[in-house]
């Protein structure tokens, strides 16, 4: 496949498998897909009203074992809502951990200092007002979305969105750790927004 055919809307047919997909979004690493459905027929995200959690793979395999067939345009209301501008994973440190109990304010994430001197230096954003947060298990299963509204309309800071991260994952940690390090992942879409999981340095798909 040529890296030049991968776009948002382009449509692959892979070797392994008979049903075409649709990118919705694609960093470095991975790509998030829609599949097409002979049984229905139609792509398989027929309601942006809904929950939806992407289909993803690496972006190797798509490049190595796949063709590219056409290209389907989504609408700009499609586009508004899937936001392939937004960053696959985002506020992502190997050498903080997820504190047991709440950060009272911002600035009292366990190792505030240390992370956020090399962060004020980028200024990074997570570029939406809104965005569901899903905080994980004991046993690391997703939980329930949690609504999150940036305190600024620009969007979340990374010191914000770990404040928020911590206080929701708190009541859900237990002694024998499942993640090692911190960070939120893009998962897809709730109610037309942005949904992100809590999760470790490492994203699901990477360990």
């Amino acid at each position: 496949m040529n890296p030049s055919d991968l776009h948002v809307g382009a449509v692959f047919q892979r070797e392994w498998d008979s049903c075409p997909i649709r990118v919705i979004a694609f960093d470095d690493e991975q790509v998030m897909y829609d599949c097409w459905w002979p049984h229905i027929p139609g792509w398989g995200i027929d309601s942006l009203n809904r929950t939806i959690s992407y289909y993803r793979l690496p972006l190797s395999l798509l490049l190595k074992k796949s063709t590219y067939l056409r290209t389907d345009e989504y609408t700009e209301v499609e586009l508004c809502i899937h936001r392939p501008d937004l960053p696959f994973g985002f506020a992502r440190f190997a050498d903080l951990e997820w504190p047991s109990i709440p950060p009272v304010a911002e600035d009292d994430f366990p190792g505030h200092t240390s992370f956020m001197a090399g962060v004020e230096a980028s200024n990074p954003l997570l570029h939406t007002e809104k965005l569901y947060l899903h905080p994980f298990g004991p046993k690391g299963s997703v939980k329930p979305g949690v609504l999150l509204e940036s305190e600024n309309p620009t969007g979340f800071t990374v010191d914000e969105v770990l404040w928020h991260a911590a206080r929701l994952q708190a009541p859900h940690l237990r002694e024998i750790k499942v993640t090692t390090g911190v960070g939120i992942y893009r998962s897809g879409i709730q109610r037309k927004l942005p949904s992100y999981y809590i999760w470790g340095a490492k994203s699901r798909m990477e360990e």
